[in-house]
């Protein structure tokens, strides 16, 4: 308290010192104005005799610095006006932030205290404006994913509805068709679960409550089991599958099972969306301290506009709903969380040739 205090009346000082110095100059020009004045314009005689007066009484001496002191103090009144000025308006300006007006930018005038006050409310309003925007922008997704999240559990969930009232009002001709309509049933059942089991762990993901159980593993060896958990998908597709790697084993600290879920997703959308080109191709290469992964199908391309878009949650460059190409558009959304949870960067590219997803990650 004592050093601001000091530094206050120091900065009062310099200022009527300041003052004081362009004062002197400043009196000295009247001076010799009035002397001027005097001596070459016909004045009235009771203004004569005022200004030799004057001059007699006090002499030349004290008149200057009567003039530099009169000067010095109508010059710092000019200035304190001026910082009162500034004083209010910073004042006006906070008052209308806590009212939450934030279209206004406070001037930033020179150095001094009240610069530094206006220059960190300038920067306060800012981050109150980021945070407002944010915190909006966090309740339009949350609207968008609940209508979303409503719409795609309602389609199945009509459909096991429909199908159970069949069967609870025997509306079936033989055993046969009731069979049928329970495997319907189980099956949009399975999706059903899919799609909640998919929207919890993007909950978490997102809000950062997964923890990872890093262990040591040939990631080779993981791609490997994947391939072969996706064969009957893709004998079903008429399509192959096969594994580019620079090293027969590339050890890596991660988590398998995290992991095996990004690829999984990466790998069934390669199926799903490249089915003309009948062929997937998985390359992996040790780089440094990093491993790359690119998951390769050479069907139809991602159009240009949505790539932006295509981690984003809820985003499906068809947007049509239909059971092929359903789900909850979480996947991919998930997949970069968890990438990006390993320290990690996953990217797409797609031109009419081929689609490409690229992961990067540390090796430990």
């Amino acid at each position: 308290m004592a050093k601001i205090s000091a530094s206050i009346y120091g900065r009062l000082l310099l200022v009527l010192l300041i003052c004081s110095l362009i004062a002197a100059p400043a009196a000295a020009i009247l001076l010799y104005a009035a002397k001027v004045i005097y001596i070459n314009v016909p004045l009235p005689p009771n203004v004569n005799f005022f200004i030799r007066q004057t001059y007699v009484n006090y002499g030349k001496l004290n008149l200057f610095f009567i003039g530099i002191t009169i000067l010095t103090i109508i010059f710092y009144c000019l200035w304190m006006m001026n910082r009162i000025s500034y004083f209010r308006l910073i004042r006006n300006s906070t008052q209308q932030l806590s009212k939450g007006d934030f279209n206004l930018e406070i001037p930033v005038r020179d150095k001094g205290p009240l610069s530094s006050i206006a220059q960190n409310l300038n920067q306060v309003k800012g981050q109150l404006e980021t945070l407002i925007e944010e915190e909006k922008r966090a309740i339009r997704t949350k609207n968008e994913l609940v209508t979303n999240v409503s719409h795609d559990l309602r389609t199945p969930l009509t459909s096991i509805i429909g199908y159970l009232r069949l069967i609870e009002e025997d509306q079936y001709r033989d055993e046969v068709e009731l069979r049928y309509y329970i495997h319907i049933a189980y099956e949009k059942a399975l999706r059903l679960n899919g799609m909640v089991n998919d929207l919890f762990e993007f909950t978490k993901i997102n809000n950062r409550e997964v923890s990872l159980r890093k262990i040591g593993f040939n990631l080779n060896e993981l791609l490997r089991q994947l391939s072969a958990q996706f064969h009957p998908e893709l004998i079903a597709a008429g399509m192959e599958i096969e594994i580019e790697s620079t090293n027969d084993e590339i050890m890596i600290e991660a988590d398998p099972d995290k992991l095996m879920r990004v690829f999984e997703n990466l790998i069934a959308n390669a199926i799903k969306y490249g089915k003309t080109g009948k062929k997937v191709d998985l390359i992996v290469e040790k780089q440094g301290h990093h491993i790359m992964v690119k998951v390769i199908n050479y069907g139809q391309p991602i159009p240009a506009k949505a790539i932006p878009f295509i981690f984003e949650r809820m985003y499906r460059v068809e947007q049509s709903r239909s059971d092929e190409t359903g789900g909850t558009g979480l996947g991919l959304a998930i997949a970069k969380g968890i990438v990006e949870l390993h320290k990690g960067s996953i990217t797409v590219k797609s031109n009419e040739a081929e689609t490409f997803f690229q992961v990067q990650l540390p090796l430990n």
